[in-house]
């Protein structure tokens, strides 16, 4: 019985992208958009005032936004298809490297010859660059989904404060945050509507283009 060559590592890095890249579910787009717009709300003008403010609350309710917007919907729908090419190219890649380890296969009762070594190093390289290029695509793609998010973001801000405004609304909450609220504080149903009127859509960048520099991370 031949005994089964050393992987030198391509076991490890078989499927990296699909799990790496996959680990973004839904639910972290939300989370990520909710972090990006709570770092970015408008800070409120300093106004001289002798008492402090009471406050009037408004609810978004930004799961829903995200559900529901055309913008967030096309994001994510863009994401999932640049993930399914890169994980058949990774898919493609691994099924080559796992061929070419077989060939490199070396009976029990014989000894490495020192063109054994140079195509076990050189097969080495490979898995190298590729565990290489899976995580730059995994990077690049992170960096698309947040520069895209980033507009949807802005966009967002924008029209909350808008209707804060206008319903003279001076303190936002997420929904997720308060369990219980009058429906009177809710402002979900104005943002999604002009959000879905002014922003229908975003560009996804290509990740492939995005380099080390690009913003949204």
């Amino acid at each position: 019985m031949s005994a089964e060559p050393t992987n030198h590592g391509v076991t490890e890095v078989m499927m990296i992208l699909s799990p790496s890249l996959d680990a973004l579910p839904r639910g972290l787009l939300a989370a990520l958009l909710m972090a990006m717009v709570l770092v970015s709300l408008p800070a409120p003008q300093a106004r001289a005032q002798e008492t402090f403010p009471n406050a009037a609350i408004g609810i978004i309710d930004m799961q829903r936004i995200l559900r529901e917007s055309t913008a967030a919907r096309g994001v994510d729908s863009d994401r999932q298809q640049y993930l399914e090419t890169y994980n058949k190219e990774t898919a493609a890649e691994e099924q080559s490297l796992r061929e070419e380890q077989r060939g490199l296969a070396i009976p029990p009762d014989a000894a490495p010859t020192p063109e054994m070594q140079q195509q076990v190093q050189a097969f080495r390289g490979k898995v190298a660059a590729f565990e290489q290029r899976v995580a730059e695509r995994r990077r690049n793609l992170e960096r698309a989904l947040s520069i895209a998010l980033s507009e949807v973001q802005r966009t967002i801000t924008v029209i909350a404060d808008e209707v804060a405004a206008e319903r003279g609304i001076n303190l936002v909450l997420y929904r997720s945050q308060v369990p219980l609220f009058d429906p009177r504080m809710e402002m979900t149903e104005d943002v999604l509507q002009r959000l879905n009127d002014r922003l229908p859509s975003v560009e996804f960048p290509d990740p492939a283009s995005i380099d080390e520099n690009s913003g949204g991370q």
